[in-house]
């Protein structure tokens, strides 16, 4: 559906993206995450048309929309874009936004039918700023999807809500793509948006592919330091440790094999049922309940593990236990 091949672009010499290579399958919807700088819009923008590349191909729909002598404008390049403010016009209701766009009228039928199953109804005679910022970002996304796009790409789509609307709508969102079979690409630096809408997952650094694969795989298993850190707390051990462990990586700085864990792939050690194996013994440093979670540090000699525990079992700071890894 989407093939991109070697593709370089720069900004005043400083390369953004750098020889990188892609594949998007039709029907897929694959998120594009990354640190700040790391190139996830410049790719999008590429992608768009709105930026024209220093080198390299893009081909879309078994079409090249680039190269000598070649460029596809943005218009013609059979994708919507959707930008992270949702750029509606204030000036027109929500109903008029939506069917802004050449191609929207000729499909009425498409159009009303994507406005019922994102519940957008009530809105369509509002002007923007009566309306929530959910009802903002479905009217964007409807008004992207009604002229019948095979690729679609957002930008940040979820950045300006609040936790709530950000999971309702990042359901509802994954269930209209999946509902239309549109290709989508997302950008967001918000993993856990990621990893719930998404079926491949991207990292980009330094405008690089540093890996990829399916969400959890890259959660469970990162392949460096900064992919780790990419999504969030996780403790990092040597492999010195658990030798027979599998999934690992070699520090760049150090030289050194280790394995990442995360806070919340630990639990208590039951010695009636547990085999002796992947166990941490130490003594509890730090506590802190948060409702039926509890989040401890772990002083396991020179090793300080970040844990957290869903746990009945009354702990406290000075105590010694032992916990275990899968």
């Amino acid at each position: 559906m989407l093939s991109i091949r070697s593709l370089n672009k720069s900004f005043s010499n400083q390369n953004v993206i750098n020889q990188l290579n892609l594949k998007v399958q039709s029907g897929e919807i694959l998120s594009v995450v990354g640190s700040s700088g790391s190139g996830k819009t410049t790719l999008l923008r590429l992608v768009s048309g709105l930026e024209i590349p220093d080198s390299g191909q893009i081909i879309l729909n078994n079409q090249s929309v680039n190269g000598d002598k070649i460029y596809v404008p943005p218009e013609k390049r059979d994708c919507s874009l959707v930008f992270q403010d949702y750029a509606l016009f204030p000036n027109m209701t929500m109903g008029q936004n939506i069917y802004f766009g050449k191609n929207s009228f000729k499909n009425k039928a498409r159009v009303e039918y994507l406005i019922n199953i994102t519940k957008l109804g009530k809105v369509i005679n509002k002007y923007p700023h009566e309306c929530s910022g959910g009802e903002q970002q479905r009217v964007a996304l409807v008004r992207s999807m009604a002229i019948n796009p095979s690729l679609i790409l957002m930008d940040e789509p979820l950045s300006n809500l609040d936790n709530n609307l950000k999971s309702s709508l990042g359901i509802i969102i994954r269930r209209f793509i999946k509902e239309l079979n549109t290709t989508a690409i997302i950008v967001t630096h918000d993993i856990i948006d990621a990893m719930k809408i998404s079926d491949k997952m991207v990292v980009l650094d330094c405008g690089k592919i540093s890996q990829k694969g399916l969400p959890n795989e890259i959660y469970n298993n990162p392949n460096s330091k900064k992919v780790a850190l990419l999504f969030g707390e996780t403790n990092f051990i040597p492999l010195s440790m658990f030798p027979n462990q599998k999934n690992y990586f070699i520090d760049t700085v150090s030289n050194t094999p280790l394995i990442s864990i995360r806070p919340n792939q630990f639990s208590i050690f039951d010695r009636n049922t547990d085999l002796a194996g992947k166990v941490f013994s130490g003594e509890i440093y730090s506590l802190n309940n948060i409702g039926t979670n509890i989040r401890i540090e772990l002083k396991c000699d020179d090793l300080f593990l970040k844990i957290s525990l869903n746990s009945s079992e009354k702990l406290e700071i000075g105590q010694t236990i032992k916990v275990k890894f899968f």
